[in-house]
């Protein structure tokens, strides 16, 4: 052989060897190739495309619009219905300040060029701020956690802090108006005002429904009021009469139709390089009871007006220091990522209902404007898991306690079965539209089979093809409890009142997973799972959406059981701890047994069992929570072919993203990016030891965190990488994004310890 061919044969054993090892023991590299901690190829870098801040303090919400300039909604439930026959209205439909100089026609700040919005970091705090000529506004507006709200009113916190960078002395007048729509019909109708002179505020209400609010003025200098009739063209209202005549008039109408309020502070002094604070508070109720709504009111109007309005501002953040004193972050963090973290833990604790009543610790799935401002048990319990991870183990209880005791839809014959259960899951009606699946339970499930109504009740939401009726969230609320008890040691959440909370996490949930194995194949039966692919067969439909024997629930399942034997263990019941070590351990059999496939040359793991055999449509983010659980072995062949299927087959491949969509089903939802997917691809990139890629998709999503107030969104567009979908995402966004940065921090402390 020449010495060319034998040259030619060690280059190619060499490149076959490559090959070889990397099929092995690597992964095809996203598309920002790195190496251990450092990125060789250029950073992904993030836009600013969301305008809306949100503040929520667990009571009432309202929002932002950085693009407007001025509030534009508040509601008094963070949720959007609190039972099946209502929905959350919003009341608001403007509010803003503005300003006149020596007593000049005022000019509203609306229309002043915002040149920055932002939140006061790690809190609920939207801060504002604008330049008119030689002044410079800053405002802030926040629902607050601090002060004695005694009775639990709906309270929103307008501040503004004006100061004359000119080098002369003003004469400036400010102004505010507040339009909000307490109608009979939730709109403008037969709205009344009325000024309580011995308080001095203006009220606000609707005599037929209840509706009141309240104004108050938080600085007195030269104060004024009005209240009338909206519209930019209509005289005697407070945006009309600031605008042409630069004063309000103190009139006051008793009752029209869209009635609008406002307050002025006339001719304050404003000398060069001075600040002065000005500011109102909004408090609302629809119960007519304005006792205790003005008793809530004036206590925090009290702490203005004895000092400044700034100190409501300074209240407010020693809340959130305090609470943020009690807060877990890994080593290491970036300046941006501990931004984004912190801003994270706040989404996640305004996501938190604070309702006296069976509402309160329910955890929101989205803040408003998002569509999903509804408490989801699957991603719910990625909140709590967040929580937990972050130290803060009261709003963890909180939550867990909630979806303890939480009440399940009851069937209508007045028998006490859960009505999903009974109709459904346990129906022997295999026919349109009822598809029963003929599985009788041991008891009534505990967990919902989709989310709850903001009373605590169930609710799923329905189609042409049936209810959503999931069974991940049974698997995940055993994760989290035992999560829960390994962070606190708390057993006693469990064991009190005769073992309670146990007796009803082992029947009424982790037996019952048990009881939904399908003996043909060892798998749970089929759902509508974490994608919510409703109810209708897959062998009805021969497509998807559809119920199938989904490999996320499976894991889930794997789980959650065995975080029952733990639980278990921790308790001394060596029998229920075998029982459900095996039923894991039978599952994680059943789903490598039959949804792992061969893909090209690597293994992967399939989105279903009805879809195991059709490449085209196989592949799904949501099975690489089998390396998150453990369930596939982070250092496995198969877990690296995981990670090759998601690359090859999910990658966003339009704009410039190193980013995923959630499967291959092909509809707009499925094809934008999920922040979730790529944060759950980043933990377990990290569990595998690909620092590299892991950190690309973390650096990604802090990115576009950083250029959007540091909130993590649902989804971005495909073509421009914009936000879409619900912004702020709870247990599928912000959560998601703090499991990630523990799971990679958690790794490289291991590595460092090694």
């Amino acid at each position: 052989m020449s010495l060319l061919n034998r040259r030619s044969k060690q280059i190619l054993i060499i490149l076959l060897s490559l090959i070889v090892c990397t099929a092995l023991t690597g992964v095809s590299p996203l598309k920002a190739r790195a190496t251990g901690n450092s990125t060789t190829a250029p950073a992904y870098t993030g836009h600013n495309s969301w305008n809306q801040l949100t503040t929520s303090n667990g009571l009432a919400a309202a929002i932002y619009s950085a693009a407007e300039g001025k509030l534009i909604r508040y509601q008094r439930h963070i949720y959007s219905h609190v039972d099946a026959n209502s929905t959350t209205p919003n009341f608001m439909w403007d509010s803003y300040f503005g300003y006149g100089v020596d007593g000049g026609k005022a000019t509203w700040l609306n229309n002043v060029a915002v040149d920055s919005a932002k939140y006061v970091n790690g809190t609920n705090i939207i801060n504002a701020s604008q330049n008119d000529g030689s002044l410079q506004f800053d405002s802030y507006y926040f629902t607050p956690f601090s002060g004695n709200n005694q009775h639990k009113s709906s309270l929103l916190v307008m501040l503004l802090k004006v100061t004359n960078n000119s080098g002369a002395d003003k004469k400036v007048s400010v102004f505010s108006t507040q339009n909000l729509h307490l109608g009979t019909d939730y709109g403008t109708a037969n709205e009344q005002t009325a000024y309580n002179a011995g308080n001095d505020y203006l009220k606000e209400y609707n005599g037929k429904n209840g509706s009141i609010a309240i104004y108050k003025n938080l600085n007195l200098s030269g104060e004024h009021h009005e209240t009338g009739v909206s519209g930019g063209d209509t005289n005697n209202n407070p945006w009309y009469d600031a605008a042409n005549y630069g004063k309000l008039d103190d009139h006051v109408v008793s009752e029209g139709n869209d009635i609008s309020a406002g307050f002025e502070n006339r001719t304050n002094d404003l000398a060069a390089g001075q600040s002065k604070w000005y500011g109102v508070v909004i408090g609302l109720n629809e119960d007519g009871n304005e006792s205790n709504l003005s008793s809530d009111v004036q206590s925090l109007a009290d702490t203005a007006l004895g000092s400044s309005p700034q100190a409501l501002l300074t209240q407010e953040e020693n809340w959130w220091a305090d609470w943020h004193s009690k807060e877990k972050m890994p080593a290491g963090l970036t300046a941006q990522e501990q931004q984004v973290y912190r801003q994270s833990t706040a989404v996640l604790k305004m996501s938190q209902s604070r309702e006296l009543g069976p509402s309160y610790g329910q955890v929101l799935a989205s803040l408003i404007p998002g569509e999903w401002s509804i408490a989801w048990a699957r991603d719910g319990n990625y909140s709590i898991q967040a929580l937990i991870a972050s130290g803060h183990y009261q709003e963890a209880r909180d939550a867990l306690k909630f979806l303890f005791d939480a009440k399940m839809r009851q069937a209508e014959d007045g028998s006490g079965a859960n009505y999903y259960q009974k109709n459904f899951i346990e129906s022997t009606d295999t026919g349109a539209p009822t598809y029963g699946l003929g599985v009788h339970l041991s008891d009534n499930y505990l967990i919902s089979v989709c989310r709850y109504y903001g009373n605590g009740t169930e609710e799923s939401d329905w189609n042409n093809n049936g209810p959503n009726i999931e069974f991940d969230g049974w698997g995940l609320f055993l994760w989290s409890v035992d999560q829960y008890v390994k962070a606190t040691g708390d057993t006693s959440f469990l064991t009190a009142n005769n073992k309670d909370y146990w007796n009803k996490l082992t029947r009424q949930d982790a037996d019952l997973l048990i009881e939904l194995i399908n003996p043909s194949n060892g798998l749970i039966q089929p759902d509508s799972s974490i994608w919510e692919e409703h109810w209708t067969p897959f062998s009805v439909l021969n497509t998807a959406p559809s119920r199938q024997q989904f490999a996320y629930t499976d894991i889930t399942a794997y789980q959650g059981l065995k975080s029952a034997a733990d639980l278990a263990k921790r308790l001394g019941e060596e029998k229920s701890m075998d029982k459900y070590n095996n039923a894991a351990s039978s599952i994680k059999d059943a789903v490598l047994n039959h949804l792992v496939v061969n893909a090209g040359g690597y293994r992967t793991i399939a989105s279903s069992l009805e879809r195991k055999s059709d490449p085209a449509h196989y592949n799904d983010g949501s099975t690489v929570e089998a390396i998150n659980f453990g369930l596939v072995n982070p250092k496995s062949n198969l877990a690296s072919g995981m990670i090759q299927a998601y690359n090859q087959n999910l990658h966003i491949t339009t704009g410039s993203t190193p980013g995923f969509k959630r499967d291959q089903d092909g509809d707009l939802y499925d094809s934008r990016e999920w922040g979730f997917i790529d944060l759950r691809i980043a933990g377990a990139l990290s569990k595998m030891g690909q620092n590299g890629e892991a950190k690309t998709l973390l650096d990604w999503m802090t990115s576009q965190a950083s250029a959007n107030y540091d909130l993590i969104p649902e989804l971005l567009d495909y073509n421009t990488q914009d936000y879409a979908g619900s912004v702020p995402m709870g247990g599928f966004g912000s959560g998601s994004y703090i499991l990630g940065i523990n799971d990679y921090y958690g790794q490289q402390k291991k590595v460092d310890e090694k």
